[in-house]
């Protein structure tokens, strides 16, 4: 786990100067977190609804191993898309847990590298 975060966390050159940051978001992040498979891109163009229900998840090419705040946090970034606001608000209660910490850490972490 902790490589995953060293990765995803890797300050970018314009950043080294400001590596105390980098070094409060990996332990933030932490590394209890379990590997679990997930989708890896839960949008609405990848969600088959019939009948007000969703019955399957399509397009499975980035699924993979991967913390297990993975899903969540990347279909909450889709939030951004216009047509994904409607189904977007109902994106938390589809997890047994929430992980808005881990939302805003990768949020921060992407919008700055």
């Amino acid at each position: 786990m902790s490589e995953l975060h060293d990765w995803l966390v890797r300050p970018p050159i314009r950043l080294e100067a400001e590596s105390m940051y980098w070094h409060q978001i990996t332990t933030q992040l932490g590394n209890e977190y379990p590997i679990v498979f997930t989708h890896g891109d839960i949008a609405a163009r990848n969600i088959l609804v019939s009948g007000g229900r969703i019955v399957a998840l399509l397009d499975w090419e980035y699924s993979g191993w991967y913390p297990d705040y993975w899903d969540y946090v990347f279909a909450l970034r889709g939030l951004d898309n216009i047509d994904w606001k409607t189904l977007g608000q109902h994106i938390p209660s589809l997890f047994t847990k929430r992980y808005d910490l881990e939302y805003i850490l990768v949020q921060f972490i992407l919008r700055i590298s």
